[in-house]
């Protein structure tokens, strides 16, 4: 997938925002991409899931870098606005009809499968995308070293999905997960080498 000016200035913009964040949002795009082609979602449907990926937290570049790097447990404030990410990477994708596609993507991106996510939505109400986004996204902030974390194993992230299908995550989608795991791997190691 090409990155069109639009998408590589957003993300320019996250990078020099938080390298941790831009470095986080390309594996999400990545590990998204995956997903979907795992599912065998027709090429355009990828595409939007990848970017969608990519960008599900450029909301983040609204919120402070001492509140996105910070070691130590936030604030009931600073927590607060962390959990509008998601409404400020809408506001920031807004008014651009190249990106529409995505938005309910990036807006839905901390639901989850029990309905206990940001904004009450569950199972399949929850966009595809989104759900294929909240996996990817939560098991490589398990698995990368964050401020406020040490990183998880691989093996523990698995296992960390696998107690998580049917209550944060869709099932289906954890089951696939596990299924193109190793091709993740062998990606990944191509990208390394």
């Amino acid at each position: 997938m090409s990155v069109a000016p639009e998408v590589a200035g957003l993300l320019d913009r996250l990078r020099k925002h938080s390298m941790t964040t831009y470095q986080h949002s390309c594996n999400v795009g990545n590990l998204a991409c995956a997903l979907a082609e795992g599912l065998g979602l027709q090429q355009e449907e990828v595409n939007i899931i990848t970017l969608g990926g990519l960008l599900h937290d450029i909301g983040k570049t609204r919120v402070r870098a001492a509140i996105l790097h910070k070691a130590a447990r936030l604030t009931a404030t600073e927590w607060e606005i962390m959990r509008r990410h998601p409404e400020f990477g809408v506001q920031i994708l807004a008014g651009n009809e190249k990106f529409e596609v995505i938005e309910p993507l990036v807006a839905y991106h901390h639901e989850r499968w029990d309905g206990q996510g940001y904004c009450g939505l569950g199972g399949s109400d929850i966009p595809l995308g989104a759900r294929i986004i909240a996996l990817a996204d939560a098991f490589d902030a398990m698995t990368s070293c964050r401020a406020y974390q040490y990183s998880k194993n691989l093996l523990d992230g698995i296992q960390e999905l696998a107690a998580g299908a049917g209550k944060q995550f869709d099932p289906r989608l954890v089951q696939l997960f596990f299924d193109v795991m190793p091709d993740i791997l062998k990606r990944n190691s191509r990208r390394a080498g």
